[in-house]
């Protein structure tokens, strides 16, 4: 007590902080005990309501990875530009060089583009694409390419004259031959008809003349000279007749036989195998195309020309089994 005495301002200011420090203790814990109350009823406010009832799945998940086990993904192949994974796009090996189908400019398969293969998903590293017929219409790739029609679609086709094939040329000689200019003037030209005998068989003509006994008349002589196949030089002069009733034209050469524009030739329809036999300048149907009508002007030994009569477009028709064009 007596240091109290004797100290009794620090003791008082002792006693002061004393009860400050306890105070404030006091409030801290207070504070800290209403933030733990809030708190746990906020927990409890928001904390669901219990239930005995299980909820219902959600089951479009459930079924997308049912049908994902059945159908487990595949490496898909990719487009020919870019190929697919793991897989690069198809380059080829041609006379030991690489040869880029798609960005590179040379043909696998003249005269087809190698885009136009791949645009129609045919096969070009296949050699015999062009023979092949890939919708089965009786059309090559190479004769789809050449009528601009699509080889995956049986229903678009050339034209089915295309299809028309030369099998036989039949000539029959002409009645008349050109034996020469007899004067040596070229005002009278020497006619043999070899159908006739005796004084009967030989005419002389002049240009614009009539030869008696046909149909026909001179219009024009050409007088030439040329090489034979043993390079001696020979006469090849032609004399130029017209048929007065159709104003078709004929050559005659000089001392050889012509054939007559009458000639004969035998046709096969590869897409029905049906064959049928033609004289030059007759009309004729080609199946199934009924309302077609065609007509045959003009044959040799290998190729022939045929007309549509409606249109009046001329085709040609090649020879069997010769090159395609």
């Amino acid at each position: 007590m007596e240091w109290v005495k004797k100290n009794y301002d620090v003791a008082i200011l002792a006693l002061a902080t004393l009860i400050l420090v306890a105070s404030a203790g006091f409030l801290l814990w207070s504070v800290s005990d209403s933030n733990e109350s809030a708190a746990a009823s906020a927990t409890v406010a928001l904390r669901p309501p219990v239930s005995d009832v299980l909820p219902q799945p959600p089951l479009e998940p459930l079924t997308q990875a049912g049908t994902s086990a059945d159908k487990p993904a595949m490496l898909q192949r990719g487009d020919a530009k870019r190929g697919s994974f793991l897989v690069s796009r198809t380059y080829l090996l041609k006379e030991d060089k690489l040869i880029d189908p798609i960005e590179g400019k040379e043909q696998l398969h003249p005269p087809v583009d190698n885009e136009w293969l791949i645009a129609n998903g045919l096969d070009y590293s296949d050699p015999n694409v062009l023979t092949q017929d890939a919708d089965r219409d009786g059309f090559t790739n190479l004769e789809e390419f050449l009528g601009k029609t699509n080889p995956s679609d049986a229903k678009d086709t050339p034209p089915s004259l295309n299809k028309l094939k030369l099998v036989k040329f039949d000539p029959k000689p002409f009645r008349l031959e050109f034996k020469g200019d007899p004067s040596g003037d070229a005002n009278e030209f020497q006619i043999n008809l070899k159908d006739l005998k005796g004084t009967a068989r030989t005419q002389y003509k002049r240009l614009g003349e009539n030869i008696e006994g046909t149909t026909y008349k001179v219009v024009k002589y050409e007088s030439k000279e040329g090489p034979n196949a043993r390079g001696v030089t020979v006469n090849l002069s032609e004399l130029h007749i017209e048929n007065t009733a159709t104003g078709e034209g004929l050559t005659l050469l000089y001392n050889k036989e012509t054939n007559d524009p009458t000639s004969f030739g035998t046709f096969r329809d590869l897409l029905t195998g049906e064959e049928v036999t033609l004289k030059k300048g007759e009309e004729f149907i080609l199946k199934p195309n009924t309302s077609l009508k065609l007509k045959l002007i003009d044959i040799s030994a290998t190729t022939a020309q045929i007309q549509d009569v409606s249109t009046g477009q001329i085709y040609r028709v090649l020879q069997l089994n010769s090159p395609a064009p």
